[in-house]
């Protein structure tokens, strides 16, 4: 019976004899810090605001603050977030009644038709 040859360790061999392996170990590193370094960057610019702040918008004046912490609690943390909730979105919150969408819309809060 004749040796198999092994073709997985002969291309190994063939790639590190032309450099192509040390070549690709730099390359997934330096790819490596780039991602963390862009990662970081990304969260560092979009802060999320506290509750706190949230609830001190202008928008949110007459709302009281068991509701913005509903509201908060759901993903809504800006102004701009109230443009992916419909009404019905809204009114199906636990403490969220029509009086308080009024309240919303009344304070410059546009919602999605």
């Amino acid at each position: 019976m004749t040796k198999k040859k092994n073709r997985k360790k002969a291309l190994k061999l063939q790639m590190k004899r032309q450099g192509l392996l040390s070549k690709a170990k730099q390359a997934v590193a330096s790819v490596a810090e780039t991602a963390k370094t862009v990662t970081k960057d990304v969260k560092d610019s979009f802060k999320k605001p506290s509750l706190e702040e949230f609830s001190a918008l202008p928008e949110l004046a007459d709302i009281r603050s068991n509701l913005a912490e509903t509201l908060y609690n759901e993903g809504i943390v800006s102004v701009q977030d109230f443009a992916d909730w419909t009404e019905k979105d809204l009114l199906g919150l636990k403490g969220i009644g029509p009086a308080t969408v009024k309240k919303l819309q009344e304070n410059g809060v546009s919602l999605k038709a």
